[in-house]
């Protein structure tokens, strides 16, 4: 009865937090959490934290505490100044608590999303001890989670919120807010079948290192789903898209019709930056960067889309 109740309670926590609402493409969600205020203990709305690992239960809600940088115990915590409006939402683990945070969004965008984009500014709070040391508290995203702690979740490094001061030993509070205790982070997660009605949760965690570990925020958060998969597919009888990846500058397109193909090429972010009319099968894609785009084909009042990625 004691096992029943306690996992009752660790999923009704992770439930009772809410969800972030995505309604449309290319309208980001941005949080700086100052709704938190100087003394907030309360997530932001969407958000929440749980014990990843530690000597407690794993997968419980944490309760959040509010610090200035000056204190070393395992939690996540409310940053910022001592009574400042100015809040970040951030981590320090420990041996006892290793947290876990992030947010759910739910797609109500009414389309099938392919390519999302997150920023953020990372504030470091306290220093760590060890310059021998870089630590890493790691982001990842699902589809499948139910919460931070179910599901199968896949890193995107390039939101990793990394330790700015590599060269200190202090162990002692630092100012997020300074510029020299920050670092800009960007990425696009592309490739997605993020359905409409369905929700997609991401997560930073952090880790226990050796020594005294430094505090991590985030700030200035912003979420933007940037491209959709709305149209029919399949809808071109035989349509063929190759090579896919393009290695050459050159992508044929062909079908079982020889009408000539209206095809648009967009950017994971949704903007368009290609367009070519052809009837002989051939697209010239040289101009193009490499990366991860999303092709429209239009064929005699028909549409389809295919992913392309170009090296």
């Amino acid at each position: 009865m004691k096992k029943l109740y306690t996992l009752s309670f660790i999923l009704l926590a992770s439930l009772s937090f809410g969800q972030i609402s995505i309604t449309a493409i290319g309208t980001p969600y941005n949080e700086n959490f100052d709704s938190m205020g100087a003394t907030g203990t309360t997530f932001v709305s969407g958000w929440t934290a749980i014990r990843a690992s530690g000597s407690g239960t794993a997968g419980a809600t944490l309760a959040m505490a509010v610090d200035n940088g000056t204190l070393n115990s395992g939690n996540v915590y409310n940053l910022g100044t001592t009574a400042a409006t100015e809040r970040a939402f951030g981590t320090l683990a420990s041996g006892t608590t290793v947290p876990a945070f992030g947010a759910s969004f739910i797609n109500n965008t009414g389309s099938t999303v392919s390519a999302v984009s997150i920023s953020a500014v990372m504030e470091q709070w306290r220093s760590a001890s060890l310059e021998t040391l870089n630590e890493v508290v790691s982001f990842s995203y699902s589809l499948d989670a139910t919460s931070l702690s179910t599901g199968t979740w896949t890193p995107v490094t390039t939101l990793d919120l990394l330790e700015k001061l590599t060269s200190t030993t202090a162990a002692a509070a630092v100012d997020g807010n300074l510029a020299a205790n920050q670092t800009n982070i960007s990425g696009s997660i592309s490739g997605l079948t993020w359905t409409n009605g369905s929700t997609l949760w991401i997560k930073w965690v952090d880790a226990n290192d050796t020594g005294s570990d430094g505090t991590y925020a985030v700030d200035n958060f912003a979420f933007n789903a940037t491209a959709a998969l709305s149209l029919k597919q399949n809808s071109i009888a035989d349509l063929s898209v190759y090579p896919n990846p393009v290695t050459d500058g050159n992508l044929y397109i062909t079908s079982n019709s020889s009408e000539a193909k209206t095809v648009a090429v967009y950017d994971i972010l949704g903007k368009q930056v290609l367009e070519s009319k052809t009837s002989n099968n051939s697209v010239n894609v040289a101009n193009l960067k490499g990366g991860a785009y999303i092709v429209k084909i239009t064929e005699d009042g028909k549409t389809d889309t295919r992913k392309l990625i170009i090296q």
